[in-house]
């Protein structure tokens, strides 16, 4: 099905391109020959660059990114318009006058639409169709009324204009949004030009309303908008296309850098952060202290109440942490042991944190749907970095003290000053 509506689209593509470069009639033909190739040719290179961009969103088609379908939508409008304005002359004015400035309008506004679905949140869409209909009724009155050709274009101007001021509020970069923040001020940067060149366009326009213009018109104002008319789209389209792969990134290094089920740090993510934490601390003195911890009997609980209890315990362990631990990051090493690092901070301090922890634990209970709620303790081992100590000694000295903490009876914090190294 999608494959057939790409070739009646490709069809209509080239049929209205064929319609639009056969010779016209002598009569009606209006401007110079040469300004009237120089306005095709820039509809043809935007109807061209959208071509691509659809063809670039059509890789999105099946990444679940939102906006994507808007995105798609708002092109296919763009095309179909600039086909219809440059048929006109040869279609019926219908189509190459109203059909062609309600789809043109239709387009950025379906684009802004898509951003707002990207972003989480719902566009304004009563303001949109609103703003459609009164300027189409607009366009067309000063067209079959009143024809004023030139107002018609300080109107549209001024539609697209607004729109391109909504888009850009709508991306605006933000100050607390995380990952890369280029793709937002790129499409931000992108909507502000495109409603300061329309601002001027409607100005000009405007104060010689009754000059009767056509689209062909050869002055320096409108070949200056149509060449930055012939990047609009296309380029509010790289810039989502840029801010969609931004966003398939960062979930693609969060998937990689957190636990599947609990959503706490993976091993290697830990690691990595360790040895950073570490370097640090030996070029610059500072403390740096490390707990280890698990759950106690956690292979009992799985056996009398299934591993899908087991599951919940540990999605509930890690949300505890986060909480306890004060945004501290927990990383599952692998099963249900799990460990934090802590940049920072003194070993008799970390010893203090973790007993909160612990007792953070001791309080928990998760509720189970076929039975009475399931209690569970953790046993922890601290360490805090002694001076030339290597990463894997830290680690290593942490995770005696948590097996002995399990020797001592669990549900325990221990020390790994007052432990002793075995195989040292």
């Amino acid at each position: 099905m999608r494959y057939a509506a790409e070739h009646i689209f490709a069809r209509l593509l080239i049929y209205f391109s064929f319609v639009t470069w056969a010779p016209a009639p002598a009569v009606g033909r209006s401007g110079p020959v040469p300004v009237q190739l120089s306005v095709l040719l820039f509809l043809f290179v935007t109807i061209a660059l959208s071509a691509i961009m659809l063809m670039v969103l059509r890789s999105l088609a099946r990444s679940g990114v939102a906006g994507v379908r808007e995105w798609t939508a708002a092109n296919v409008l763009a095309i179909v318009a600039l086909l219809l304005f440059a048929a006109r002359g040869r279609v019926a004015d219908v189509l190459s006058y109203d059909a062609a400035n309600f789809l043109f309008l239709a387009a950025p506004m379906t684009m802004y639409a898509g951003f707002e679905h990207h972003l989480g949140r719902r566009p304004a869409l009563g303001a949109l169709v609103g703003l459609l209909a009164v300027a189409t009724v607009l366009q067309a009155a000063f067209h079959y009324g009143v024809d004023l050709p030139a107002l018609r274009v300080a109107l549209s101007s001024l539609s697209h204009g607004a729109v391109c001021c909504a888009l850009a509020w709508s991306v605006r970069p933000r100050r607390r949004e995380r990952g890369p923040r280029y793709p937002a001020r790129f499409a931000f940067w992108a909507a502000s030009t495109l409603a300061v060149a329309h601002a001027g366009r409607t100005a000009v326009y405007a104060a010689h309303y009754d000059a009767q213009v056509t689209l062909f018109d050869g002055s320096a104002v409108n070949l200056v908008c149509f060449a930055l008319g012939t990047l609009a789209l296309p380029g509010l389209t790289l810039g989502a296309v840029m801010m969609a792969n931004a966003g398939l990134i960062g979930q693609a290094r969060h998937a990689a850098e957190h636990d599947f089920l609990t959503g706490a740090l993976s091993r290697r993510a830990f690691f990595g952060h360790a040895e950073c934490a570490h370097g640090e601390a030996l070029r610059a003195g500072h403390a740096l202290a490390l707990m280890i911890f698990d759950v106690d009997h956690f292979k009992a609980i799985n056996d009398t109440h299934g591993h899908g209890v087991g599951d919940q315990v540990l999605v509930d362990l890690v949300a505890r942490a986060h909480l306890a631990l004060r945004g501290a990051g927990c990383a599952r090493l692998g099963g249900e042991e799990f460990a934090v690092l802590l940049p920072g901070m003194e070993a008799d301090a970390a010893v203090r944190l973790a007993d909160e922890l612990r007792r953070a634990f001791e309080r928990a209970s998760v509720r189970v749907a076929s039975g009475p709620a399931v209690r569970y303790t953790v046993s922890v081992g601290v360490a805090g970095l002694e001076a030339g100590e290597s990463l894997s000694g830290l680690l290593q000295r942490a995770d005696e003290a948590l097996y002995a903490a399990k020797r001592g009876g669990r549900n325990q914090v221990a020390d790994a000053r007052r432990t002793p190294v075995t195989g040292a």
